[in-house]
């Protein structure tokens, strides 16, 4: 009756107790190391794509601006005003860039004289986007700078036997620089002397119109692979350092001086 007493459950239970115990552990483990190393792994990642974004929204903004800038240029609208998300990044006018142009006849040099256009950049974690003379471009501290779309400004036509070169130059109005954002653009055009127009005709300046053999457009800074791919583009022969040539007996050199203020 009173015979001998099963073995009783509770080590059993207290083993599967420990047994889950453990089995958490390293589960929860295996759960925060992986966790960290997609932290670590991923930052990097999540960054570049950040990065990225942020120059793909930049391009836009100055490809938006830039256009303004060219309707101005071209006499279509007479100023410009609009507010712009810089998303932590930095807008700039800087004056890096000297762009020499020299026309030619038969008897040597007739014309020939060096413009600063200065460029209108949105800079971003090294990242840079230029507008300059209706050139956009884009580049880095590691990276030449590379053509966005070329101007409409420049143009070579040896079966029309025609060249012509348009600077835009961007002239400093209210703050030159403006970091964080917003900041509100604003664009017009600046009225040269009374003797000229507001589109300066540079050549020439006798009619009837001279005869040439060419013209030759040089150009130094750090977009400099920008401008050399955009002139040949526009139908330019590039020689190498810079250097863009046109051979055409109908030549016109134009000054557009464009004056820009960043607000904030």
């Amino acid at each position: 009756m009173y015979g001998p007493r099963p073995p009783s459950d509770r080590p059993r239970d207290a083993d599967r107790a420990v047994s889950d115990t453990v089995a958490f552990v390293l589960v929860f483990s295996l759960i925060i190391t992986a966790a960290g190393l997609i932290a670590t792994v991923g930052f990097g990642s999540l960054q570049d794509v950040q990065a990225a974004q942020q120059s793909e929204l930049s391009t836009g903004t100055l490809r938006a601006v830039g256009g303004e800038i060219d309707e101005i240029a071209a006499g279509n609208r007479p100023a410009y005003r609009d507010s712009v998300e810089l998303g932590g990044g930095r807008i700039t006018l800087v004056n890096e860039t000297t762009v020499g142009v020299t026309v030619d006849n038969a008897t040597g040099t007739v014309f020939d004289e060096t413009y600063r256009p200065r460029a209108l950049t949105y800079s971003y974690e090294g990242r840079n986007m230029s507008y300059e003379s209706g050139i956009l471009a884009r580049g880095s501290e590691r990276q030449p700078a590379i053509l966005v779309s070329a101007p409409s400004g420049f143009r070579c036509s040896p079966a029309n036997d025609v060249a012509v070169v348009t600077v835009v130059q961007l002239v400093p109005g209210a703050a030159g620089a403006v970091s964080g954002g917003p900041v509100t653009v604003e664009a017009r055009r600046v009225s040269s002397p009374a003797r000229t127009n507001v589109t300066r005709l540079e050549y020439p300046t006798t009619r009837p119109h001279p005869a040439a053999t060419g013209v030759t457009v040089t150009v130094s800074g750090p977009w400099q692979a920008a401008w050399e791919e955009a002139l040949t583009a526009q139908g330019f022969t590039a020689t190498g350092g810079g250097t863009a040539t046109c051979t055409a007996s109908q030549v016109s050199i134009r000054l557009v001086r464009v004056e820009i203020g960043l607000l904030t």
